[in-house]
């Protein structure tokens, strides 16, 4: 019994080590596939160009882009780190990384956002009341 027991263990151990291993060749790959963490100046930390732009306009301008997600930031009370993979200063990090899921939460808000826009019907001018003499409706 006590070399059945010992036959197990080893191969558990086995298949653990070739787990870990691939799991460490994996990591190692994708981090060589990614670029570098970019820096940037602490006087202008937003890039002058943007890319992985998904629901926003591709040719968005630098001061649009940052009144969008200006208004991100206030209306949910989160700093750009939340959906972004930045530093708190803006400085290091990459802004186009799809890494944090409230970044694609956000896209998903976006589009909701705009075909609601998009279904509602131009709003008509409400009728004008007429006014009772003595000023009373």
């Amino acid at each position: 019994m006590s070399r059945l027991l010992q036959i197990v263990c080893f191969l558990f151990l086995g298949i653990l080590g070739v787990v870990l291993i691939q799991k460490a060749a994996r990591a190692i790959e994708s981090s060589a596939n990614q670029s570098p963490a970019q820096t940037r100046p602490k006087d202008n930390p937003i890039p002058n160009t943007f890319s992985n732009l998904h629901v926003l306009p591709k040719d968005i301008s630098k001061r649009d882009l940052i009144s969008v997600m200006k208004q991100f930031s206030i209306t949910f009370n989160v700093r750009c780190s939340h959906c972004h993979s930045v530093s708190d200063d803006l400085t290091e990090g990459r802004f186009d990384s799809d890494e944090k899921p409230a970044k694609q939460q956000a896209r998903e808000l976006m589009k909701t956002l705009i075909e609601i826009g998009k279904s509602r019907a131009p709003s008509e001018p409400a009728p004008a009341k007429k006014m009772r003499p003595g000023g009373e409706n």
